[in-house]
């Protein structure tokens, strides 16, 4: 039986690109966008999922969409959460929107997907997770122009390890990329491909024996 592979999050860039290489590794893939998204690779299916579904209150109603993604999730032997809108703003100029934003998507989100994930993984003692984290979000820093978004990213960190040590003996893997800079290359740093991203997270899902693992890619320089 194939693996299956859900990519939360995978319809452009790096969630296309991670898509794209397990793919053609030969597992059965799923990946979340919306129906604006371009999306070009055969054998994969796409589900037109917003965050902002998966984190209404008002369950009474669940569309068939979130029927099938939910079906995924409960089913996916490799989970990858390739999503979080970014906030660049000094704390003074952060807004009470902008807190729910990071503390909501690119916090919450992520760890209600691998909670309900690992009940699957669980009853099949077999997993493999992986997250996106911010840039340097391996260890606690100071940060002066987007603190709200590299703390939410920095929890993540937090969730790789509290799976890694709770689950390992289940046969359940977690690992987090933390990526350099793709787009919006700040004058004196670095681009890195969102292939080389991709690739390494490939290498995080498929050996059995990196689990815990914060992965830098790319050089940043502060």
């Amino acid at each position: 039986m194939a693996e299956k592979a859900l990519i939360f999050g995978g319809t452009s860039g790096i969630g296309k690109e991670l898509a794209l290489l397990l793919a053609q590794r030969g597992m059965s893939v799923t990946v979340t966008g919306t129906a604006r998204c371009g999306f070009d690779i055969p054998n994969v299916r796409v589900l037109s999922i917003a965050a902002e579904q998966l984190l209404a209150s008002d369950s009474s109603y669940m569309p068939d969409s979130l029927n099938d993604f939910y079906g995924e999730l409960d089913e996916c032997s490799s989970l990858c959460v390739s999503y979080g809108p970014f906030v660049s703003k000094p704390l003074h100029q952060t807004s009470l929107a902008e807190w729910k934003t990071v503390a909501l998507y690119d916090y919450a989100l992520p760890g209600l997907l691998v909670s309900r994930a690992l009940k699957g993984m669980l009853k099949r003692s077999y997993g493999r997770i992986l997250l996106f984290g911010g840039t340097r979000t391996d260890t606690i820093r100071p940060c002066k122009t987007n603190a709200a978004y590299t703390g939410a990213k920095t929890g993540l960190s937090v969730l790789v390890k509290s799976v890694s040590a709770s689950y390992g003996e289940h046969n359940i893997t977690c690992n987090a990329v933390l990526p350099g800079f793709v787009t919006s290359v700040p004058k004196g740093q670095q681009s890195v491909s969102a292939r080389s991203v991709a690739e390494t997270a490939v290498s995080l899902l498929t050996n059995p024996h990196l689990n815990g693992n914060l992965v830098t890619v790319g050089n940043v320089n502060f």
